[in-house]
C-alpha cells in the first residue's frame, strides 16, 4: 500500500491517482490531509502538494486536480527523459511536471470539453488531440510514465512490489454492420448497389452480384465460420458486435425482422461473446439506445454489459452520456477512425470520469488502437506490422491490446487475399496461447 498526503482531496485525484496506481500499476493508494498520519507512516509515502513538508518524497501538484468545471489550460511541452511531458512543476518537484495532473487531463478526454471542430460525422478530429500534434499518440503514455514513476519509488522503498514481464492480452473485435453483400437485402438496395457498380466500371461486382443472387455464389461477407475456424486455434476471446436497428443513411444493416439475421447472431454467440453495434441515432437519444439494446438481448436471451459504437465515439461527454442509464457497461469504441494509437494515452482499461457533474462513472472503457478503416490506410503488411509495434510497446500487464475488424476481412476474392492472409496470421502468430 502507498499513502499520498495532499492538502485536498477531490473526485479528480481519487480518480487519476488510482488509474494511475492501482489500475495501471496494480498498487494499492491511500489518501491523507493529515500531517501527523503521513509523518507515523513508515512504510512507502509521498507527498502530493504545493511545497515539500520537508526531505520526503515530494511531487509538486498543478491546479488542475482541485478544479471544477473545465477551462482552456495552457500545455507547454517538454520531455522527461524520453518520454514527453507537459504542466512543468518547480525544481523541488522528483519528477519534473504533475504526472498526476497531465495523466487526467489525457485519461479524462478533458480537451474534447473545449470548443473544437468536428468532422462530417459530428466526431472530434484526431488532429485537434495533444497526442496527435505532439506525436505522441502511438504511445500508452499514462502506462510509459507509471512504470518510470514505479522505479522512482521502488528505488526509495524497495519493499513495493512491481510486477514481472508478463504480456499484455489481446481483444480483437469483429464489427458486423451487414453479414451479407447481397443476399436478404431489399430489390431497391440491390439495385442501388448495382447501378453503383455500373457507374464505377466495377464488372467483377456486378458478376458476384448476379452469381451471389442466383445461389450460385456463397455472399463474400458471410465468414462466419472461417472466424470460428482460426479462432478455434488460439486462446484469444474475441467479441463480435451486430448492428442491430433500423435502416438509415448510416446504418446500412439488415432487417431486424429477418429471421436469416436473427437466426446468425444465435448461432455465433453460442462459440463467442456477442453484443450491440450501438447505432448513430442510439448514440444520439437514449429511448433508442434502450430499445436496441433489449431487442438484441432478446435475440440472445442474456443481458450483455458491453457495446461499440457504429462509425465511433464522436466526443466522449456526447456519446457516454446515453450508456450511463446501465449499471455496468464496457465500451470498445475510444478511437480515432483515421489514427493508429491511444486516444486516451492509456492501453488499460479505465473508468469514465464525467467532467459535466465530476464524478467517476461505473461505465468501463478500452483503448480501441485501429478499426479496420484505419489499417486499410496502409498496405495489409505496414498494417499489421504497426498492430504489433503498438502491443508490443505496452509496458504492463494490465494493458489490453483492443484491435477491430469487420467481418468483410476474411472475404476469400483474390483482391483481399493480402488482407486476409494478413489478419489471420496476425491472429496465430503474435496473438496466439496469451
Amino acid at each position: 500500500m502507498l499513502l499520498v498526503y495532499t492538502h485536498k482531496i477531490t473526485p479528480r485525484l481519487r480518480y487519476s491517482f488510482n488509474h494511475f496506481f492501482k489500475n495501471v500499476l496494480g498498487v494499492e493508494v491511500e489518501f491523507t490531509t493529515k500531517l501527523g498520519v503521513f509523518i507515523a507512516q513508515s512504510g512507502p509515502k509521498f507527498s502530493y502538494t504545493n511545497t515539500p513538508l520537508g526531505n520526503e518524497f515530494f511531487v509538486h501538484s498543478n491546479s488542475l486536480l482541485f478544479e471544477q468545471g473545465i477551462q482552456e489550460i495552457d500545455i507547454e511541452m517538454s520531455k522527461w527523459d524520453d518520454l514527453p511531458a507537459f504542466l512543468g512543476c518547480n525544481n523541488s518537484s522528483m519528477i519534473p511536471f504533475d504526472v498526476f495532473a497531465a495523466s487526467f487531463y489525457l485519461i479524462s478526454r478533458y480537451e474534447e470539453y473545449l470548443l473544437h471542430v468536428k468532422d462530417e460525422n459530428g466526431r472530434f478530429m484526431s488532429r485537434n488531440s495533444l497526442a496527435v500534434q505532439h506525436d505522441f499518440i502511438d504511445m500508452p503514455l499514462i502506462d510509459l510514465w507509471a512504470k518510470k514513476v514505479m522505479a522512482l519509488l521502488v528505488d526509495k522503498f524497495p519493499e513495493l512490489s512491481s510486477e514481472g514481464n508478463m504480456m499484455a492480452k489481446s481483444i480483437p473485435l469483429v464489427e458486423v454492420v451487414s453479414p451479407y453483400k447481397y443476399i436478404h437485402k431489399s430489390l431497391l438496395r440491390n439495385l442501388v448497389q448495382f447501378f453503383m457498380s455500373l457507374s464505377k466500371f466495377e464488372l467483377w461486382n456486378i458478376v458476384e452480384q448476379f452469381f451471389v443472387l442466383l445461389g450460385i455464389w456463397k455472399d463474400p461477407w458471410d465468414n462466419f465460420n472461417a472466424f470460428f475456424k482460426l479462432f478455434k486455434q488460439t486462446d484469444l476471446k474475441p467479441r463480435f458486435f451486430f448492428l442491430y436497428s433500423k435502416i438509415t443513411y448510416y446504418d446500412q444493416g439488415i432487417s431486424v425482422f429477418n429471421a436469416a439475421y436473427n437466426s446468425l447472431i444465435k448461432s455465433v454467440a453460442d462459440y463467442h461473446k456477442v453484443s450491440l453495434l450501438v447505432s448513430t441515432e442510439a448514440r444520439q437519444k437514449a429511448e433508442q439506445f434502450k430499445k436496441e439494446l433489449e431487442s438484441f438481448e432478446s435475440v440472445i436471451h442474456r443481458n450483455t454489459k458491453f457495446i461499440q459504437f457504429n462509425l465511433g465515439v464522436t466526443s466522449v461527454f456526447e456519446t457516454y452520456r446515453n450508456v450511463l442509464v446501465l449499471e455496468e457497461a464496457e465500451d470498445f469504441s475510444l478511437g480515432y477512425h483515421d489514427q493508429f494509437g491511444y486516444r486516451a494515452s492509456t492501453a488499460v482499461p479505465f473508468n469514465f470520469y464525467d467532467l459535466s457533474n465530476e464524478i467517476e462513472t461505473s461505465l468501463i472503457l478500452y483503448s480501441l488502437v485501429a478499426s479496420e478503416e484505419v489499417l486499410r490506410t496502409r498496405s495489409a503488411f505496414d498494417a499489421f506490422a504497426k498492430l504489433k509495434q503498438l502491443k508490443d510497446q505496452i509496458p504492463t500487464a494490465s494493458g489490453v491490446h483492443v484491435f477491430s475488424v469487420t467481418n468483410s476481412i476474411l472475404c476469400d476474392h483474390n483482391k483481399n487475399s493480402a488482407w486476409r492472409e494478413a489478419y489471420s496470421n496476425y491472429i496465430l502468430i503474435h496473438d496466439k496461447k496469451e
